[in-house]
């Protein structure tokens, strides 16, 4: 991966909607170039995939938390995974070191929405327990640095 590679990169990081003719000027290279750079950045899976960011306040998403969550050490830790990953609410599913075993991204509509959520987490076999945070505004949020 070159300069120019890393500088479409950073372009698409942050408009992944612009049109062809438009990143290759950016870069400075013919269309049918850039086309077939970001063929090559898509193929070797350095470019997994294109967003759409949706607000969730403006869809009536009102609540966003961090769940902590500590299971039990003689369970099959993936089984819990694939569980909560059936639940639509829980947008980002991570495994962590420290005190805690996940850490869980969810958005739900109000409190009681995630009452119910917190209830059905609960449910799941192996859970020893559970911290939820409150998101309270965020101040900076990218899903992937600059490429430097």
């Amino acid at each position: 991966m070159d300069e120019t590679d890393k500088t479409i990169l950073n372009i698409l990081r942050n408009n992944a909607r612009i049109s062809n003719r438009d990143l290759a000027a950016r870069v400075h290279l013919s269309p049918p170039a850039v086309l077939e750079r970001v063929r090559k950045l898509k193929d070797s899976g350095i470019i997994k995939s294109f967003h759409t960011c949706l607000d969730p306040i403006k869809l009536g998403f009102g609540l966003s938390v961090f769940i902590q969550l500590g299971i039990e050490r003689n369970i099959l830790d993936h089984d819990i995974g694939n569980a909560l990953a059936a639940f639509p609410e829980i947008t980002a599913i991570y495994d962590v070191t420290g005190d805690d075993d996940y850490l869980l991204r969810a958005t739900v509509r109000d409190s009681e929405e995630l009452r119910q959520l917190m209830s059905r987490i609960s449910q799941i076999p192996g859970i020893r327990y559970s911290r939820t945070t409150l998101l309270m505004r965020t101040l900076k949020e990218e899903t992937f640095p600059q490429i430097r």
